[in-house]
């Protein structure tokens, strides 16, 4: 969860002759992680005003006016493409509740005297300079991965925040908007995506997910967010339910798998089950790219797992995402890539199909 991503590179291929179905690569320069306004994260941080359309601008080498120190910035050499990935839950509802207000019709008294208490306490925590410690505030507690999503499911799944299905069906309209506004094939791609932000126990387990839906294909379903479930082997599902019903494409892409307490490439699904065959079918189709590194750490290996690389101590982060920030970390083979392709290497062997093969 963050709010400047690092610049990802894709190799996008594509046909370059008319005559035959030669294909060529072209390394193209670009971001798949970026957060703006709508990102409750983003926003309790103080990005009160940096929208898809600056975030776009801003990829293009056009000038923008900073969120936070409103100083006039612009990079000098544009991207190539941009995946704005803000997070599905409570998607823009943050925004909507600072500058609007709970958006629900005809609340009744209480729920009137709710909202207004609401919607004081996140103004004076932003007002104030406390939205990170208002965010803190929101983390899980270090626990038990499994049984903290056991326990989410059964006790907090059914449970939405008012108005957010408003807010986020609007957030995405405008998100929508921006991309078709901005995009310029052969220029500069706007690709649509979103960040399911599970984190049960303190486990991140976070996908940024990207698709090649066009805006109007896109209309038809709203991102899938770690609220409607932590598991995600249901977001696999709900990918492949949404590929099939509008023909549009996806592609999950783990995130910081280095604080995932061994679940993120582990042999054991989040359940608590040995990961099986159909898991694996289902993670090795959506799941073919993983992202490396992040502000919040390399995911590549650590000195406990490559005790004889020297460069394995790179850019380590040894904390959790939760709401007390302890330093009991510890490196599973489950966290970093290198060990993850091993796993993926044992698993084949067993059944006919490796979930952990993919690139960076």
């Amino acid at each position: 969860m963050k709010s400047i991503a690092l610049p990802a590179i894709l190799a996008m291929v594509c046909a370059t002759t008319s005559t035959h179905a030669a294909e060529q690569k072209q390394l193209l320069w670009g971001d798949t992680h970026l957060h703006t306004s709508y990102s409750f994260d983003a926003f309790l941080n103080g990005n009160l005003s940096a929208d898809p359309d600056t975030a776009y601008r801003w990829a293009q080498g056009l000038p923008v006016i900073h969120p936070y120190t409103r100083a006039r910035v612009q990079i000098q050499t544009p991207l190539d493409f941009l995946v704005i990935s803000d997070h599905a839950e409570f998607y823009g509802g943050l925004r909507d509740i600072y500058l609007d207000g709970v958006q629900v019709e005809d609340p009744g008294v209480l729920e009137s005297i709710g909202f207004w208490w609401a919607e004081r306490e996140i103004r004076e925590a932003i007002d104030s300079g406390n939205g990170p410690e208002f965010f803190v505030e929101q983390l899980p507690p270090d626990a038990d991965p499994t049984e903290s999503a056991k326990a989410w499911v059964e006790n907090i799944g059914a449970a939405t925040q008012p108005g957010a299905a408003v807010s986020a069906t609007n957030a995405w309209q405008r998100a929508r908007q921006a991309a078709e506004k901005h995009n310029q094939p052969g220029k500069f791609s706007t690709i649509l995506g979103w960040e399911w932000s599970s984190i049960p126990g303190g486990s991140n387990l976070h996908r940024v997910v990207m698709t090649d839906a066009d805006g109007e294909t896109a209309g038809q379903f709203l991102p899938f967010g770690s609220n409607q479930s932590p598991y995600p082997s249901d977001l696999w599902r709900w990918l492949d339910q949404t590929s099939a019903a509008t023909g549009a494409n996806f592609v999950a892409i783990p995130h910081n798998p280095n604080i995932s307490k061994g679940y993120m490439f582990g042999k054991k699904a989040l359940k608590g089950e040995p990961i099986d065959r159909a898991y694996a079918e289902a993670r090795s189709r959506w799941e073919t790219v993983a992202e490396v590194t992040q502000y919040k750490g390399d995911s590549e290996t650590h000195p406990d797992l490559s005790p004889d690389d020297p460069f394995a101590d790179f850019e380590i982060y040894p904390f959790y995402i939760q709401r007390v920030r302890t330093k009991a970390y510890a490196a599973s083979s489950g966290d970093y890539m290198r060990s993850g392709l091993r796993n993926g290497l044992e698993l084949e062997a067993d059944l006919g199909i490796n979930p952990y093969q993919f690139g960076v």
